[in-house]
């Protein structure tokens, strides 16, 4: 046999039957007998027969594969959705195809344009934010069932989204620290969204947002001043912690903000990235939690069991919001529709030993 792709022919030659019978057979479609049957698998195995995708694509219509686009697979977060998304698939009958797109708004668009070269039943899309998601846009136009997962911007409005809510997130942290008697709380934040979220948040009642289409960080901010504004607790911009996004870069933000002489009795940090570095950066400014400070980190991790004490976290439901992309993917893919258009999960409050009435 010449090298190169085994084909139906070959496997007929093999097992002695015909071309048509043996199609039938490794397409599952049609009458074949046992005896048939038995020789064309026997034949397809020994060959190493695999069945050609984009071939069946292009007579079904389906290729039984959803593509995965998300910013960063390395992200705890992210990694977590992902296990939620793959597993409902497969459970629904379809195979994965993931991208990583390093939050870079070109490589998404070449990751989309290679989706849909693959001829993918629909895709699920944590996007890049960015001023011109035109790439997106083109291909839901085109009639690629798409589900945005955990953030929106303006011009997808009208795709439907699963999220957290990532507003009440944050406020079930900062009422819970209210509740404890604080009142000076910090928080540390991603530095490019404080700014613009503090002051149109102060100059605008919450009902003027469209909250889905700020990003989740900025969503999380606007928990913070919420819960304060609610209890009538002053906003204090001293409080923000600005940082950049990795754990180096809180660590040395909560290090400064304690070195300054700021006064706090309780930190809650809006991320699982940001939340290990607050926590060496508590430490190593020399604070005791809680006795010196009340501390709710983001998202339950291996390490915040593993310490002493044992950090209260927001856990985001991270596979259930993979799960739930998915099946509502599935759904429009069969011929369904995504309703509700926004559907938002709520995080839970997983109390422990870090935090403390004063």
């Amino acid at each position: 046999m010449a090298h190169g792709a085994v084909t139906i022919i070959d496997v007929a030659e093999a097992a002695g039957v015909s071309k048509s019978a043996a199609a039938r057979v490794l397409a599952q479609n049609g009458s074949a007998s046992d005896k048939t049957r038995k020789k064309v698998l026997e034949a397809a195995d020994r060959l190493g027969y695999r069945p050609n995708q984009l071939a069946r694509a292009m007579k079904s219509g389906a290729t039984n594969t959803i593509g995965i686009v998300v910013p960063d697979v390395a992200i705890p977060f992210f990694s977590a959705v992902l296990r939620g998304l793959a597993d409902t698939a497969r459970a629904a009958g379809f195979e994965v195809l993931v991208s990583n797109t390093d939050n870079d708004a070109d490589i998404e668009a070449r990751s989309l344009e290679l989706l849909a070269e693959q001829r993918v039943d629909g895709i699920v899309i944590a996007p890049v934010f960015q001023p011109d998601p035109s790439a997106i846009i083109r291909l839901e136009s085109e009639g690629m069932p798409i589900v945005l997962l955990d953030r929106r911007m303006p011009g997808l409005e009208n795709l439907p989204l699963v999220s957290v809510d990532h507003v009440d997130a944050t406020e079930q942290a900062v009422r819970a620290l209210i509740a404890d008697g604080h009142r000076r709380i910090a928080l540390v934040t991603e530095a490019s969204q404080v700014r613009s979220t503090l002051e149109s948040f102060t100059d605008r009642p919450a009902e003027d947002f469209d909250l889905s289409l700020l990003r989740p960080s900025a969503q999380r901010l606007v928990g913070y001043l919420r819960a304060l504004r609610q209890a009538d607790i002053e906003i204090d911009d001293a409080l923000i912690i600005r940082s950049g996004y990795t754990t180096a870069d809180a660590q040395k933000a909560v290090e400064e903000f304690f070195a300054r002489g700021i006064e706090a009795t309780a930190l809650h940090a809006t991320d699982a990235v940001l939340s290990s570095g607050a926590f060496r950066g508590i430490r190593s400014a020399g604070l005791v939690i809680p006795d010196d400070l009340s501390f709710i980190a983001f998202d339950d991790q291996d390490w915040t069991t593993m310490v002493q004490p044992a950090v209260t976290v927001i856990e985001q439901p991270r596979q259930r919001l993979g799960a739930t992309a998915t099946t509502t993917l599935v759904g429009i893919i069969r011929g369904g529709t995504a309703e509700p258009a926004r559907q938002m999960l709520t995080a839970e409050l997983l109390v422990r030993d870090s935090a403390a009435a004063v």
